[in-house]
C-alpha cells in the first residue's frame, strides 16, 4: 500500500504531466491559428473561414497556456 508521501508524489507527477499535456495542446493550437492566417493571406475565396478558424484557435491557445500555467503554480505551490 503506498504512502501518504508517495501518493502525494505521484499526484505532482500527475499535476506536471498535467500541465506539459495544456502547453503542448497550446503550442499546437496556436501552430494551427498561424497555419489558417498565412492561408488567410493566399487564398480570397476562403479568407473569412480562415480569419475565424485564426481567431478561434489563436483564443483556445491563450487559453491552454492559461490553464497549463495555473497547473504550474499549483504545483510549485506544493512542491
Amino acid at each position: 500500500m503506498p504512502t501518504s508521501e508517495e501518493k502525494y508524489q505521484a499526484l505532482l507527477n500527475d499535476l506536471r504531466e498535467l500541465g506539459v499535456y495544456l502547453h503542448g495542446r497550446g503550442d499546437k493550437t496556436h501552430a494551427l491559428s498561424q497555419q489558417f492566417a498565412e492561408n488567410a493571406k493566399k487564398d480570397a475565396s476562403n479568407r473569412e473561414f480562415d480569419l475565424n478558424q485564426s481567431r478561434m484557435l489563436d483564443y483556445q491557445h491563450h487559453l491552454w497556456h492559461e490553464i497549463g500555467n495555473l497547473v504550474d503554480k499549483l504545483i510549485k505551490q506544493h512542491e
